[in-house]
Order: structure tokens, then C-alpha cells, then sequence
């Protein structure tokens, strides 16, 4: 990894100014540049949930299969949040369903974890992996089952 300080436009993104974000991106700043944190922009746009930031730097190119030190893209990030409409977005630029972080937790799994039911439903919908498990074993699909059951008696 190329390690720098947050540039302006991992900025942009965090904080939400889609007209900034594409005034550097129409000006060929490098769009998968990593952060002192090892981020990409994307990845900041995503952890953020900036959606209209997202859609930007997709249509401009930015790649969401870029991983940070833990291995994580962008659809990890996604999947740790609560906009559906950002997953099927990264999805729609065929990001890998399937890939895993150095946990070895896709981002099925990272949804699993975080109770993210709406995301996890969706991921399931759009073919991920329900047997996958950690380097742990956990999270495999008997412990989705508890999880949906969880969720049914909780209401």
C-alpha cells in the first residue's frame, strides 16, 4: 500500500459534498489512492454512507475491489451499514461477493455478525455464500438460522 494522508477528496467523501467530489474526480485526481488509515475514497464514501459520493466515484471509475490493511472493500463496509441501496450499487460494478478480509469474514458474514438484517437479506438474495464461515467457524448458515430466529422473537 501507498500510505498518505487523507487527501481532499477522502474528505469530500466523508463528509458528504458530491459537488467537490466530482469537480476532482472530472479533474483526474487519482481515485484509488489510499489514507493513512488504508482507505480509498470509496471506502470512506461507503463507512460514511455518502451514497450520492458512491455512485460518483463508481461512474468515474474508482475500484470497489480495492482491500484496506484488514482486507476489507467497500462492500465490507457496506455491509457493516444500514443502506441496501449502496450494496446493490457496489454490486452493480461487480464487486466480489465472496471476497474475504483477513478475518477471513465476507461481507455476508460481516452483516451476520452486525445484525444487519435488511443487508443480510439482500446479500442472500443476490447469491452469497449462507454456509461461509470465519477462521473461527462461526457465522456458518446454522448460525444464521439463530439469527433469523433471533430476530422472529425479538418482534
Amino acid at each position: 500500500f501507498l500510505h498518505f494522508h487523507r487527501t481532499a477528496l477522502h474528505l469530500a467523501c466523508a463528509t458528504g459534498h458530491p459537488d467537490v467530489v466530482s469537480f476532482l474526480a472530472d479533474r483526474n485526481c487519482q481515485l484509488n489512492l489510499y489514507d493513512q488509515e488504508a482507505r480509498t475514497p470509496l471506502m470512506k464514501a461507503v463507512q460514511c454512507q455518502e451514497e450520492s459520493c458512491v455512485t460518483i466515484l463508481l461512474e468515474r471509475g474508482a475500484d470497489p475491489n480495492c482491500t484496506d490493511r484488514n482486507g476489507n472493500t467497500a462492500l465490507h463496509y457496506a455491509a457493516a451499514g444500514q443502506n441496501v441501496s449502496i450494496v446493490e450499487k457496489l454490486l452493480s460494478y461487480d464487486v466480489d461477493i465472496e471476497g474475504r478480509n483477513k478475518e477471513d469474514l465476507t461481507p455476508f458474514l460481516v452483516a451476520v455478525a452486525g445484525n444487519k438484517q435488511q443487508i443480510v437479506e439482500f446479500l442472500m438474495e443476490r447469491g452469497a455464500n449462507i454456509h461461509a464461515i470465519d477462521i473461527y467457524n462461526r457465522y456458518s448458515s446454522f448460525g444464521f438460522f439463530f439469527f433469523k430466529l433471533y430476530i422472529v422473537l425479538e418482534w
